[in-house]
This record gives structure tokens, sequence and C-alpha cells, in this order.
């Protein structure tokens, strides 16, 4: 019975040194040996083999823990948890390979996926469902914070120009977002509250695709609010900067019924610089406007 148990246990082992690519050849150096497994457990990545890609990766850690291999393997473990969409895991896998390695070449890399993850954590749109800038946006509010610390700090990545449209995309959202709380606050005659809101949209999100919609909502608020000379500047601001945009000939309509002035120009404080800026390997929640209070049903 011992020989043959002992020649199944033979059998065995190649197969695992095959699963894991760690074990070293004779006359192999354990840098050759840490990097055979490095590209054996890449292979099984590339084939979405999940499962058996994690625990050859861990085994290069077991095995070859001080070797450079050792530590992209970590960094890959996080890899794989964000492509089983297990985002919370895959953000604390790429936060806690930063806190140790955040002058490493792939620390850029990083940092990008961390935004990712905050991205992917966004509430998506669903069929009847409230439309995704009328839900809760934290995770929007922390990519957009962690997007534009990644361009600031690493503008000139090979990920720079997917992080840039990805941003552009993200501010969209929370932008569709501040102009519905400035409406709702209209609808309920909280129109100062509006008109701050609406501010806040001018002066954090500058560039965005929705300007002329926030001016000519800011012109219409101003209005309600009695300051003719700030909503006249609103809407001239709009016709000036925009006038190709659609919202243009509604401020043009504003602008022949109350006369074209006097304008007081819209005046916006300057835009908040990047809280926390020497930090790079985590995200804090930024502060953020109240939310208004939903009415009782």
């Amino acid at each position: 019975m011992r020989p043959r148990l002992l020649a199944l246990c033979l059998l065995a082992l190649p197969a695992a040194c095959a699963t894991t690519g760690a074990a070293a050849r004779p006359g192999e150096s354990a840098a050759d040996a840490a990097e055979r497994a490095y590209q054996s457990a890449l292979s099984l990545y590339n084939d979405e083999s999940w499962p058996e890609a994690q625990e050859a990766f861990r085994a290069i850690q077991r095995q070859h823990g001080t070797s450079r291999q050792a530590t992209l393997a970590e960094l890959r473990l996080a890899d794989i948890e964000f492509k089983q969409e297990r985002y919370t895991e895959a953000l604390s896998g790429f936060r806690s390979w930063l806190r140790y390695h955040g002058s490493h070449a792939e620390a850029p890399y990083a940092r990008f996926m961390i935004a990712r993850c905050h991205v992917e954590q966004m509430p998506e749109d669903w069929f009847l469902t409230p439309p995704q800038w009328e839900r809760d946006l934290s995770a929007a509010h922390d990519a957009d914070t962690a997007l534009a610390r990644f361009l600031r700090d690493h503008g000139d990545s090979p990920h720079a120009e997917e992080a840039r449209r990805i941003h552009q995309r993200v501010r969209e959202t929370l932008v569709r977002h501040e102009i519905y709380v400035a409406s709702f606050y209209g609808s309920r005659d909280r129109h100062a509250a509006a008109a701050s809101r609406l501010r806040g949209v001018l002066t954090r999100y500058r560039g965005s695709t929705l300007e002329p919609l926030a001016l000519l909502r800011l012109g219409e608020t101003l209005l309600r609010l009695g300051q003719a000379p700030e909503a006249r500047g609103a809407f001239q601001q709009l016709r000036e900067r925009f006038p190709n945009a659609a919202e243009s000939e509604a401020a043009a309509a504003h602008l022949a019924r109350i006369g074209s002035s006097p304008a007081t120009p819209v005046h916006l404080d300057e835009a908040p610089a990047d809280e926390d800026s020497g930090a790079t390997e985590d995200v804090t929640p930024s502060a953020r406007p109240a939310e208004p209070s939903q009415p009782r049903r």
C-alpha cells in the first residue's frame, strides 16, 4: 500500500507545481523562479481563470515574499477582485498596496484603479427607478476627487486619457444632481438656496457641458428673487460664452422682456482647491452640501 501511495503523490507533484509555477528548478536562481511563477500566474489571469490565478499569485507571495514579483502579485490580486466586480474588496486591495508601495512604478495605475472602483460603485440608471443624479452620489463625489487628484499628479500617465473621459462623465452626473436639487428648492420657493446651489455648479464644475443650463436656471432664479441686474448678468454671460447653445435663445427672450441694462456680472467664488492634496493613497469623502429633505408622503 505504501509504495502505491508514494507513486500517487509523485504523480500529483508535477501538476501542483504547474498550477503555482513557484517551485524552483535545479540550477534556477530564486529571481528566475519568481519570474517564471509570475508569468505562469499572469497566463491564468489573462485566461480569466480567476480562482486558479488567485492561488498562483498567493503562492508567489508565500514562496517569493521579498521578490519584485510578490509586490506585483499583490497588485494583481486587487485586479482580480475588480474584474469580478467585487469593488469594495478591490478598493481595499489597491489602498493596501499603495500604503506600502506608494513610490512604485505601478503606483499611478493603482491610484487610477481606486478612482475606477469609486466610479463602478456609482448608482446605475435602471428602468422605473429615479435617475442617477436624483440618488445618493457619495461614490460619485469620491470618484470626482480621486480622478481630479490622479490627473493633477499623473497627467502624462498612459491612463490619463481614459481618466479624463471618465472624469467628464462623473462631473456631468454631479452637475445634473446639483441642478436637480436647485429645482427642488425652487419648487418650494426656496429661491436663495436654489441660487446658491447653481452658483456652486458654476464655481466647482467649470467647463461642464451643462454650464449653459446652469446659467439659464441661475438667471431665472435671480429674477424670482427680484435681482434683475444679476439675472441680466447671467443671461448676458450665457449669450456671450455659449451663443450656439439651445439655452442661449431662452436667455435672449428673457433679455428682450426685461431689457439688457443695468446688468451685474455673475459673481462666483474661486474654485475650491483639492482638499488634502498631499494624500494620494486614499480618498476621503469631501464635505458636501446638505441634501434637501424630501416631503413626507
